[in-house]
């Protein structure tokens, strides 16, 4: 029998997939292999790899009975190529000892990263690009290092309209070490950039027969605006992210994105089956490019020219499939037993002969925002297992019946409620605020509602608060976890300006949102303040240092005495003003301060809903005036000001800082005792003797305010918030009259400043100057009605920014027998917010006034507003 050496025997078992070399001569019989027992590897090379582990990962272990010829080296080899990170694998047979083997495994190992760096990009793409390649030093170099890199640099630019990218690389070996270290130099070509010229939608003949149904008017209007339902238009516009090229969408790209453009294909058939086409699908797209011109005018040595250039542009086609119309006929219940067909009917709100709808179908099946779905009728009364399924049961021509199969379950209570994250907050703060209780019948409803009231709180991130329910189907009960995620929700402020007018004016402040009281005089726990508690302590400073100066100091107990979300506030406000920085002869002409206390107590209504507040109080102010001339007619003294006050108000807005669903509506009342009508002096006399001081000494009046704000989510994060107000300031008695104090000024920023002393309320109407919508005296009546888009930025909890647009209208009168609603000052314009927690609320707005006052346009104005909101 002819035998071989080791080497060509090995390299016949191994069909040739490595190099096998033998260290001396050692004959084989390979039609005879003989079992060896591994007694020892060695390996040479990959000195930066643990050679245990490769030889693990080999497969063949000292003590391994082995068969030479056999596969297990062949196996072995083969295991070491797949890791991809050699260039070369020798297996060699240093020694046999009887029935003992001795191998090595010679390695070559790939070389590794050692520096990477582009051409063709900016600083800005280069920074983009690597956070997508993921590579970085030590990673060894191999092909498909190299093509995921490729593929990303590509991926990133024709996201960006860069569809001709090409990418070479250049490795070199690093110089400055002794390993088998590279340097690659990505070499990228972006070539132009390549935006959509258009988009062409074939098959779409619904629009057709649309139009040949539809009355004249109707097909005239939707012929005009191209956007009649599945027309070429209609289907564009519903293709969110791929856009048509045209210079005035500014806000748009208009790039082609692989997976926006996927995304835009499911909308459309999304659309399709909601109008009954539930076979609707796209057959086909393509995407092509195309040459256009592209004229430059221009005017050179006395002479106009015309330029023409060339440029690249996409063209995308679609083809859909439009299939049949199809309708509801006969919907079916099974499975229920606690509400008959007929009530579950009614609820589902889908009538035989309606178009197939499938989003319709759904949303009133199983959640509808409004809480009137099938799913939260059985979720509210307790039945977490509920589900329901529909089944299309019977297809008759364009007709399709549906088969509501339910599972009912068994009503769950709740076991145990938990809250996780708050670090700060205590427990028993926000358990308070919770719908959700042990014992409670489960509500899908209490657990929005839930998560709702911890967002009012404003102590955590409202995007981050998340109800973990973990049920427990052997007992019926369900276990709930809110997780938070904490967050500063205290002010402090710091501000200074200088105007003309005013000098320098200095204002601090801090608004602790959850501050704890009884840890007051704890040292460990002021850091930077006592909190966790959930009370409120705020403290605000302004001064000019000259002859302004004020400060107010208010506490509020939102649990008073701990049972009940009765809300008890008090306050302290003290104000300063005289003529110290126009006058320089050292001497005042002229003061108004302002001293003044609050209390109040506020609770939570039951009814109409618990979404209702009810706020009462008693307020007193003492005007300390001498010539103010802020006051007309109004002479040297002190004047009193005793009043109650309540607020009646509805607030259901999801969230405090950006909200998007909800409203609020409040009536609030301001009632002095009406002094006159009871107190037997002569008005008449006394304001002919000129005895002004004995007619105010004593302010009376009564004074309504009428909020309404309403938010409406439009799309996505877009939101419309539109608002309503008005004030009316009313007397007791003619011969008294109006009071001086707490009038009306429309007009300017709003915002509660030092033009606020005399008790006056300022109204914002942006484009005009502050108070410049109003009498010199001020109004006792206005109107002011804002419409608002917004739009977020960020909602990042350490500082959220959203940009806005608005139109408002307002104006005022000085008497209500002048009361003109319609007869308004209109303006609008843009504006941005940001909120930073340790800062609070900060804007910047611009508004044009496009009505005249005394003959001459408001025009442009800039609003900073600092802390507080434009209302």
């Amino acid at each position: 029998m002819k035998t071989y050496k080791l080497l060509i025997v090995l390299l016949l078992s191994c069909f040739g997939a490595a190099d096998v070399f033998c260290q001396e001569p050692l004959d084989f019989d390979y039609y005879s292999p003989k079992e060896y027992e591994v007694g020892g590897i060695t390996i040479t090379g990959a000195d930066h790899l643990d050679h245990v582990a490769v030889i693990q990962l080999a497969g063949i272990a000292v003590g391994d009975k082995i068969s030479i010829p056999g596969d297990q080296v062949a196996a072995a080899i083969d295991e070491l190529w797949k890791q991809e990170i050699f260039d070369d694998v020798k297996v060699v047979v240093e020694k046999v000892v009887g029935k003992t083997i001795f191998l090595r495994y010679d390695l070559v190992s790939k070389p590794r990263l050692a520096t990477y760096r582009f051409t063709g990009l900016s600083r800005s793409e280069e920074d983009k690009v690597k956070e997508k390649m993921k590579i970085g030093m030590g990673d060894v170099v191999t092909e498909n290092l190299k093509r995921n890199s490729t593929n990303a640099i590509k991926g990133f630019l024709i996201g960006r309209g860069f569809y001709d990218v090409s990418v070479a690389i250049d490795e070199s070996k690093d110089t400055t070490t002794t390993r088998n270290d590279v340097n690659l130099v990505f070499n990228v070509n972006k070539g132009a950039k390549i935006k959509i010229k258009d988009i062409i939608i074939r098959g779409n003949e619904v629009s057709d027969s649309i139009h040949q149904d539809a009355n004249f008017f109707k097909r005239i209007f939707t012929r005009l605006s191209g956007k009649s339902p599945m027309s070429d238009g209609y289907v564009r516009s519903k293709m969110k992210e791929t856009k048509r090229y045209h210079w005035w969408r500014f806000w748009k790209s208009s790039r082609f994105v692989e997976t926006d453009f996927q995304k835009d294909k499911t909308t459309i058939i999304d659309k399709y089956n909601n109008k009954g086409y539930r076979d609707a699908k796209i057959v086909s797209d393509t995407m092509y490019q195309v040459t256009v011109p592209k004229y430059w005018v221009g005017f050179w040595n006395k002479m106009w020219f015309v330029k023409q250039k060339t440029k690249q542009r996409l063209v995308v086609e679609l083809q859909v499939h439009e299939g049949q119309k199809y309708y509801f006929r006969n919907i079916t219940w099974v499975g229920n037993t606690k509400y008959s067909a007929e009530d579950l009917s009614k609820r589902l709100r889908i009538k035989s002969g309606e178009p197939y709808n499938r989003e319709e179908l759904s949303k009133n099946m199983d959640y509808d925002p409004t809480g009137t779905d099938i799913t939260s009728l059985y979720m509210d009364d307790g039945y977490l297992w509920f589900r329901v399924t529909p089944v299309e049961v019977n297809i008759v021509g364009d007709s399709i019946d549906i088969e509501m199969r339910m599972f009912e379950g068994k009503q769950a209570k709740i076991r145990n409620v938990g809250l996780e994250g708050n670090t700060l907050t205590n427990d028993y703060v926000v358990m308070r605020e919770l719908r959700t209780m042990p014992g409670d019948m489960f509500s899908r409803d209490a657990i929005i509602r839930s998560v709702r009231e911890i967002q009012q709180l404003n102590y955590f991130d409202a995007e981050k608060i998340n109800p973990n329910v973990v049920p427990d189907p052997d007992n019926g009960t369900v276990d709930i976890t809110y997780q938070v995620n904490e967050k500063s929700s205290s002010e402090f402020n710091v501000s200074g300006g200088w105007g003309e007018s005013i000098g320098f004016m200095f204002s601090g402040g801090v608004s602790l949102t959850n501050f704890a009281a009884r840890k007051f005089f704890k040292k460990d726990a002021w850091k930077p303040f006592p909190a966790g508690d959930g009370q409120r302590l705020g403290f605000q400073i302004s001064t000019n240092g000259k002859y302004y100066s004020a400060f107010n100091i208010s506490f509020t107990e939102p649990w008073l005495g701990g049972k009940k979300p009765t809300a008890l506030s008090v306050g302290l406000f003290y104000s300063y003003q005289n003529d110290g920085y126009w006058n320089t002869s050292g001497k005042e002409s002229y003061h108004l301060g302002v001293y003044g206390a609050s209390v109040s107590l506020g609770k939570r209504l039951k009814v109409p809903d618990d979404y209702f507040t009810f706020v009462q109080g008693i307020s007193v102010l003492q005007y300390d005036n001498s010539n103010y001339p802020g006051i007309v007619e109004i002479p040297a003294g002190r004047y009193n000001n005793l009043n109650y006050n309540f607020t009646f108000a509805r607030n259901s807005v999801d969230q405090p800082i950006y909200p998007r669903l909800g409203s609020e509506f409040s009536i609030a009342g301001q009632f002095t005792f009406p002094y006159s009508l009871v107190n037997g002096k002569d008005y008449d006399a006394l304001r002919k003797a000129g005895d002004i001081q004995s007619i105010y000494k004593w302010i009376e009046y009564y004074k309504i305010h009428l909020r309404a704000s309403w938010f409406f989510n439009i799309a996505g994060d877009l939101v419309l918030h539109t608002k309503a107000r008005f004030g009316f300031l009313g007397q007791y008695n003619n011969k008294v009259g109006y009071s001086p104090f707490e009038r009306f000024y429309v007009g300017g920023d709003g915002l509660k400043n030092m033009g606020g002393i005399d008790g006056r309320e300022i109204v914002a109407l942006r484009g005009y100057d502050g108070g410049a919508l109003s009498p010199t005296t001020g109004a006792t009546v206005f109107d002011k009605f804002t419409m608002e888009m917004r739009y977020p930025i960020t909602l990042n909890p350490t500082a959220s920014i959203y940009v806005l647009s608005f139109f408002e209208a307002g104006n005022s009168w000085a008497d209500f027998k002048s009361f003109a609603p319609f007869d308004m000052y209109r303006s609008a314009g843009v504006g941005i917010r940001l909120f930073m927690p340790m800062f609070g609320l900060l804007g910047l707005d611009w508004g044009y006034g496009f009505d005249k006052i005394k003959g001459v346009v408001s025009g442009s104005k800039f609003i900073v507003s600092i802390g507080q909101a434009i209302d």
